[in-house]
């Protein structure tokens, strides 16, 4: 248990922007064209949120909910996006245009199967781990899987069992939620919720940004990592 605690604490030194010497604030400071040696796991998650932003036409956008309020908001192709970073061999990347990303929307799913990596290569034949949102049963035992309603945060709709699979959802489970659309750059508010179920919980974390943004493409987007999405309306639209 110790090391899977301590693999998350990894996690989050490497990846977090409020840390002035993680990855993720090193990278802030980079000057386009700029070269920057990264770790491993920050390499691997920024690799599956480029694959993510590609296969989701840009809805998934690590840049989009980094930039300060104060500063002035960019239009179309003046914006920074997910396209302007370049990953190079050797954990090495470059940045193409001054870019301030957050890898809030996908380090926590990494997070949880960093711990299952670890409780598994302790010994641990099976278990689930859950981070609030995040999940993944590991060791071919089925768990039954609940998820809240929109709006109706004492309420449950039941979308498992499952096993050997990673679950991660977001929605508007108290109202006034939003979400930064990554190609107008402008805050949209929802009232339903979305669930990705996929073979790691990383995919599934960042899966559910673009299909909340775009629920008539999510089995579209979900399809494309071997993944499912599963629409929850909210209370009294059910």
């Amino acid at each position: 248990m110790a090391g899977a605690f301590a693999a998350i604490a990894r996690v989050h030194a490497l990846m977090s922007s409020q840390e002035g010497n993680s990855d993720v604030s090193r990278i802030n400071r980079l000057c386009p064209g700029e070269c920057l040696e990264i770790d491993e796991w920050t390499y691997k998650v920024l690799a599956r949120a480029i694959d993510i932003h590609k296969m989701t036409d840009g809805l998934f956008d690590c840049t989009a909910s980094a930039v300060p309020s104060s500063e002035p908001e960019a239009s179309g192709s003046e914006r920074p996006s997910t396209a302007d970073i370049e990953l190079l061999p050797g954990n090495f990347l470059r940045v193409h245009r001054r870019a301030r990303i957050t890898l809030d929307g996908i380090a926590k799913g990494f997070a949880v199967d960093i711990a299952v990596e670890s409780l598994v290569g302790a010994g641990i034949a099976s278990g689930v781990v859950n981070a609030g949102g995040d999940l993944r049963i590991f060791g071919g035992r089925s768990e039954p899987v609940f998820v809240r309603v929109p709006n109706a945060p004492g309420r449950f709709s039941r979308i498992g069992p499952f096993s050997d699979r990673a679950v991660a959802s977001s929605g508007d489970y108290f109202g006034n939620s939003s979400l930064i659309n990554p190609i107008t750059g402008k805050r949209v508010g929802y009232s339903h919720a979305m669930t990705v179920v996929a073979g790691d919980c990383m995919t599934a974390d960042a899966l559910t940004k673009p299909c909340l943004l775009s629920p008539e493409r999510s089995r579209k987007f979900a399809e494309s990592f071997g993944a499912t999405a599963v629409f929850t309306a909210p209370a009294g639209n059910n």
